[in-house]
């Protein structure tokens, strides 16, 4: 997925003119919910706020999947830490388990409540990031950090999550540059190959991240920079009553559905 295109979808989409602070009062809603709530309310936050991204936002279908898929992916790496058990063979003999490997003297084995466990995991997951998503779609970064200054948040704390936010865009754009130079010259033409290059870019892409902090200090300094980081925004918003509405519905219809399933 292209950050910088994440970034413009965040200002071009239907639900810009919107105030950031009802956006981001939503999305804190539903994450406490996602948080507190059972399976079924999870699943329904998940199609609402897909609703919310793809059908009000009109985000592109293809960029929302590509988010999830690529945050699964870290969900997906994790498996093996929830779903594997390991005990001596001869104290797992009450073990209750769908399948088991004997690994010397240790069994590991998947046990039989693994599947309910990954269950309630994916769609918390799920549910959680679709929050996150419709946040990260809707709401341009500097208008977060304004919401959470108007909130007391210490200035320094803002000004250092401006910078890195900055500085996600630069590694990934200095990263590219390299992937890119290393394929011109014949890297990454095995597997070998490619963990050397790897290790190659890394070491890279560290000084040339150095190189652009550098740059931007120097420039910060030139302008005359004070103790804090002035973000503006020449964008007005307008109140929806009928975002408001179906807000306010379909957040008493989720604690609804919480307490009808025993929550």
């Amino acid at each position: 997925m292209n950050g910088q295109k994440l970034d413009s979808l965040s200002y071009q989409n239907r639900l810009r003119g919107l105030p950031p602070e009802h956006k981001l009062l939503l999305a804190g809603v539903l994450m406490v919910l996602v948080l507190t709530g059972h399976v079924w309310v999870q699943m329904a936050i998940c199609l609402w706020m897909g609703v919310w991204v793809t059908v009000y936002a009109r985000i592109p279908v293809r960029f929302y999947c590509g988010f999830f898929i690529l945050s699964l992916s870290f969900f997906v790496l994790g498996l093996p830490a929830l779903v594997l058990e390991a005990a001596r063979i001869e104290t797992a003999t009450a073990v209750r388990a769908a399948a088991a490997w004997q690994v010397g003297p240790y069994l590991v084995y998947v046990p039989v409540s693994a599947s309910g466990k990954v269950w309630v995991l994916f769609w918390r997951t799920m549910a959680s990031l679709a929050c996150f998503a419709f946040v990260l779609f809707t709401v341009p970064f500097t208008e977060i950090l304004q919401v959470l200054r108007k909130l007391r948040l210490p200035v320094i704390v803002t000004d250092l999550l401006m910078i890195m936010y900055r500085f996600i865009f630069v590694l990934l754009g200095v990263s590219h540059q390299l992937w890119i130079a290393r394929r011109a010259r014949g890297g990454h033409s095995g597997f070998r190959s490619m963990l050397r290059d790897v290790s190659g870019l890394a070491a890279q892409l560290f000084v040339r991240s150095m190189r652009q902090y550098d740059a931007l200090y120097k420039g910060m300094a030139a302008r005359g920079f004070g103790e804090s980081l002035r973000v503006l925004s020449l964008h007005t918003h307008a109140r929806s009553s009928r975002y408001e509405a179906e807000s306010i519905a379909g957040c008493m219809l989720l604690i609804l559905l919480e307490w009808w399933t025993g929550g």
